[in-house]
């Protein structure tokens, strides 16, 4: 084989296990548009997703090993301090194989391509921003015409000239989505062994610009949402549906509605071809809270919709201005209810600490999950609870919190700004429940992790009610502690509190995991 594209492991840290926004769902598809793309260009590409089949990277090393290719295109995602591992990896076949060519696509790569270019000689070029067409022309270059990179610089993409400066030639981003052949569909058994639901790329970018998301500076600032026509999806998905008998869908959209009565209208002409073809799936997509609306989720729901995630981000007014979100605590509340109302219980974005939090906007927060009942399980409620905002390159909040670092300040960051809260109090209280939340999620069985609990234990009085209950009760009584206090507790108290509540969460975990145990039996 000639090109290889490939999805390295992901190895879970345990530091960062609560944490997904290193790796956006709307980059899922990439490795498969690349292909369909070379494909329509006469290349055959070899799909390898280690990360998928479970591998270690010895296992991807050796796989990669047996293969004759000039190519290695991998999709690098942010590892957390297991970043490394991606570069140890591909700096051995580098050593093993020198005439290959290296290439990394995807969010990451794209914004710290300068320092990865610049630290490591054994990655030849960067993909920048939407990888399909750039890495097409790179293929031709590499290995149809066989013409060596510099003596024509590709849009989209940064290398290195003769003397080792970096260069970088931008691309505009494919304007007319529909124009892009379907994804192939690789390890399609796999997934659904995995009983992981087939995505599908609707649109891509968003309408807004918040200040912790860095999918539109991925695209290019001049672009915002850009969707693909309700018959192209449906075509999609209709050919699925016969091919493969697929029937389970999700949007890898970070935003499924369109800007404003054309999204809504997009929406429902997608539903109305569902119904007309009498097409028998279900699927889900994220969203702002202020696209539900009832006539748009209505249709959608007769046409399958199950499954919606809502970008809440906060409960607290102050928060979500800074935020740039343009959205309300009330305009939350009322997305919430509306899906309720049609039988869906959404999954939810929710920052709980953030830079400029405050001990009322955490109890702002809070009070907002207690009063939407969306704590619903010991899971949950822990990721709820404690999640705290992450600030990547690419982000506005990153442009804002570095702009004053100059490049010989030795606490200039890389890819990721580690903060502490300005508020030292809201600090102490922030450091305190994330404590508890991680070791609490550590001491979590597996099971309890996913969906598929029994029935019977999965009601108001179940031992594991009771254990949701007490997180709940922890997470409110040290917040009050905080509150009633004018100055931070001092560190014993903290570990003492700490040590109590997870002790108490150990009994109750015991007696859970012996009602659960029996119930499978």
């Amino acid at each position: 084989m000639s090109v290889i594209l490939l999805e390295p492991p992901r190895p879970v840290n345990q530091e960062r296990f609560e944490d997904v926004v290193n790796a956006p769902l709307s980059s899922c598809l990439f490795t498969g548009y690349i292909s369909a793309v070379l494909k329509k260009n006469n290349i055959h590409a070899d799909i390898i997703n280690a990360h998928l089949h479970g591998w270690s990277f010895e296992q991807t090393i050796a796989t990669i090993s047996e293969k004759n290719y000039s190519l290695l295109c991998a999709h690098a995602i942010y590892l957390w301090n297991d970043t490394h591992t991606i570069f140890d990896m591909l700096s051995l076949l580098k050593s093993n194989n020198p005439g290959i060519h290296i290439n990394l696509y995807g969010y990451f790569p794209t914004f710290a391509y300068k320092e990865i270019l610049s630290k490591y000689p054994f990655i030849d070029s960067v993909t920048i921003g939407e990888p399909e067409y750039t890495i097409t022309e790179l293929a031709k270059r590499m290995v149809t015409q066989n013409t060596p990179l510099l003596s024509n610089a590709i849009q989209g993409l940064a290398s290195r000239d003769d003397n080792g400066n970096i260069i970088f030639l931008p691309r505009i981003p494919i304007q007319d989505l529909d124009t892009l052949p379907f994804p192939e569909r690789y390890d399609i058994d796999l997934y659904q062994q995995k009983d992981i639901a087939t995505y599908i790329l609707g649109s891509r970018g968003c309408y807004s610009h918040c200040t912790f998301c860095y999918l539109n500076p991925f695209y290019g600032q001049t672009n915002a949402w850009r969707g693909r026509s309700a018959n192209s999806i449906f075509k999609e998905i209709d050919m699925l549906n016969k091919k493969y008998s697929l029937n389970n869908f999700y949007f890898s959209d970070a935003n499924f509605f369109g800007p404003g009565k054309y999204g809504r209208e997009r929406a429902i002409t997608f539903a109305d071809l569902i119904l007309a073809n009498d097409l028998n799936i279900r699927f889900g997509f994220e969203c702002r809270v202020n696209d539900i609306e009832e006539k748009t989720i209505s249709k959608l729901v007769m046409a399958g919709l199950t499954n919606v995630f809502l970008g809440l981000e906060s409960g607290d007014n102050n928060s979500l201005k800074r935020f740039k979100k343009h959205t309300t605590s009330d305009e939350n509340k009322r997305a919430i209810q509306l899906l309720r109302n049609y039988g869906i219980e959404p999954t939810f974005g929710f920052i709980m600490f953030e830079p400029h939090s405050t001990m009322q906007s955490i109890r702002n927060n809070f009070e907002f999950l207690r009063e939407t009942c969306i704590m619903s399980s010991p899971a949950v409620t822990a990721h709820l609870l404690h999640h705290r905002q992450t600030i990547f390159q690419g982000t506005p909040e990153y442009q804002s919190m570095t702009q004053s670092l100059t490049m010989s300040d030795s606490s200039l960051p890389s890819y990721e700004v580690v903060y502490e809260i300005h508020d030292s109090k809201a600090n102490a209280f922030s450091i305190t429940i994330s404590n508890i939340c991680k070791n609490f999620l550590s001491l979590l069985p597996q099971t309890f992790e996913c969906d598929t609990l029994a029935p019977e234990i999965n009601h108001d009085s179940s031992p594991l009610k009771e254990l949701n209950t007490a997180l709940i009760s922890a997470f409110d009584t040290i917040l009050c502690e905080f509150e009633n206090t004018a100055i931070i507790p001092d560190s014993e108290y903290l570990h003492s509190t700490h040590r109590k509540v997870i002790n108490n969460f150990k009994s109750l975990l015991l007696n859970t995991t012996a009602v659960y145990e029996t119930k499978q039996i």
